[in-house]
C-alpha cells in the first residue's frame, strides 16, 4: 500500500493513528468504491480513502469539520497551487490579539481550543 498523507490539526478524539487499521479493514472488502466518513472531525480518514480513489463522503456536525473537507477533499488545486501564498503567511510576525485572548492558550495553562502560537498567527492576518 502506498504511504498516506493526510493533513489537520491535533486534538482528542483524532483517527490519525488509526487509519492504517481502517483502511486494511476496507482493502480486505471487494467492490467497494464508495467509503462515508460518519465522523469525520478534521477528515484524515476521508483524506486516506480520498487518496487511495475510493468516492469519499465526509459528515459530520461541526462546520469546521466542512471546513477541513472543503479544503483537503474539494480542492482541485495541487499542493504547490498554494505554496507562494503559505510562504507570506508563515513569514507573517504573530502577536498576542483578540483570538490569542480568546482562543489561545501555552501548552501549560488551561485548555483553550488553540496554541497561541496559532492564535498569533491568526491575529497577524
Amino acid at each position: 500500500m502506498k504511504k498516506l498523507s493526510t493533513y489537520g490539526v491535533k486534538y482528542a478524539g483524532s483517527k490519525l493513528k488509526m487509519i492504517p487499521h481502517i483502511v486494511s479493514l476496507i482493502l480486505e472488502l471487494r467492490d467497494v468504491k464508495n467509503v462515508l466518513d460518519g465522523f469525520s472531525g478534521t477528515t484524515r480518514v476521508s483524506q486516506a480513502f480520498a487518496q487511495l480513489g475510493y468516492n469519499t463522503t465526509a459528515s459530520d456536525l461541526s462546520i469546521w469539520s466542512d471546513v477541513f473537507a472543503h479544503c483537503f477533499l474539494k480542492s482541485s488545486q495541487t499542493d504547490s497551487f498554494y505554496q507562494e501564498i503559505i510562504n507570506h503567511l508563515n513569514s507573517l510576525k504573530g502577536y498576542d490579539g483578540w483570538y490569542t485572548e480568546h482562543y489561545g492558550s501555552e501548552a501549560s495553562e488551561s485548555k483553550k481550543p488553540f496554541q497561541s502560537k496559532n492564535t498569533r498567527k491568526l491575529d497577524a492576518i
